[in-house]
């Protein structure tokens, strides 16, 4: 079983390839030789990051130490723990049948409770895991919990941090000193060995990989994350039959035509959408259901975060 840890900070992770080719100026490009000369200097700038983002190779290592470097601060800028042992306890031992079936048995695994009202969680690369306590004030069976967990898992086992960075929407959400900085880092580490997050890289990417995880990723990112709720619930003996059942409580919690995107609520994909696809997934998956355990830590996590039926940010 893979061990689920205290929130804490650890030593980094050992080594990894971090080659890069050359970086092409975009000067030549149609346009940008025509720009003012600060703005043609942005222009190939950004090019050169996005070249980096996508041409980089970030193992398994480098995953762990992005989330060992983040975990602390994103907990911090999300609310804090929040402050019951008994709670985060409760927490651990519900997730923890939950996380035993990754595959990934090198991840620190660990999750928290977060003193935010919020319904929200979220997923760092190197298998950390957050949810707001204000999701467990609206989940009303162990099968919303599980969901949302398998959920925010899936981020983690599948390396979609690690795919979203790589992604040029990436880049946009990076300032130029950060560009630089990435720029510059592989410019020290072209055609070398050793591990890609540095701590300037770790500084330059921490903005940006923050907005990521709690504003959710790319959809095809969440649909496979979604399909992997299945797998588990049979692994763990819970019935697939419940398993988008969380999104139908995010639907009646969320006001009709709600911009705001999460992990778990967006209007692309929709949320109907997910329920629908998710459905099918379940219809289609014909794998045995293991005998199921109990549901560990529910009874104390609801003592603490009774199910409300009406949204509030209290």
């Amino acid at each position: 079983m893979t061990g689920i840890g205290a929130a804490g900070l650890v030593g980094a992770a050992t080594p990894a390839l971090a080659q890069f080719s050359g970086l092409p100026s975009l000067s030549g490009l149609p346009g940008v030789s025509n720009m003012p000369a600060g703005a043609s200097k942005m222009v190939d700038l950004a090019g050169q990051a996005a070249n980096v983002l996508a041409s980089m190779q970030i193992s398994e290592a480098d995953e762990i130490s992005m989330g060992d470097a983040y975990y602390e601060r994103f907990i911090d800028q999300s609310g804090g723990l929040y402050n019951s042992q008994n709670a985060q306890d409760a927490l651990r031992r519900f997730a923890e049948p939950l996380i035993a079936t990754s595959k990934r048995a090198n991840l620190k695994w660990q999750i928290a409770l977060v003193d935010n009202e919020t319904v929200n969680a979220w997923a760092l690369p190197g298998g950390k895991l957050a949810i707001h306590k204000g999701l467990i004030r609206y989940v009303a069976t162990p099968e919303e919990l599980a969901a949302v967990i398998s959920h925010e898992l899936a981020h983690a086992e599948f390396s979609h941090g690690v795919a979203q960075i790589k992604n040029k929407k990436f880049v946009q959400g990076m300032g130029g000193i950060a560009k630089q900085q990435v720029v510059d880092a592989a410019a020290r580490k072209a055609g070398s060995i050793g591990a890609f997050a540095t701590s300037e890289v770790l500084t330059a990417f921490e903005g940006p990989v923050y907005d990521m995880i709690t504003s959710g990723y790319s959809q095809d990112l969440e649909y496979t994350a979604d399909g992997h709720i299945v797998p588990v619930f049979h692994t763990i003996g819970y019935d697939s039959a419940h398993a988008s059942d969380f999104y139908n409580t995010l639907l009646r919690l969320v006001p009709p035509n709600t911009k705001a995107t999460t992990s778990l609520y967006a209007t692309h994909p929709g949320t109907k959408d997910r329920i629908k696809r998710l459905q099918a997934v379940a219809l289609k998956d014909k794998s045995p259901v293991a005998p199921s355990n109990g549901h560990p830590g529910w009874a104390e996590l609801k003592e603490d975060f009774p199910t409300r039926t009406h949204f509030r940010l209290t």
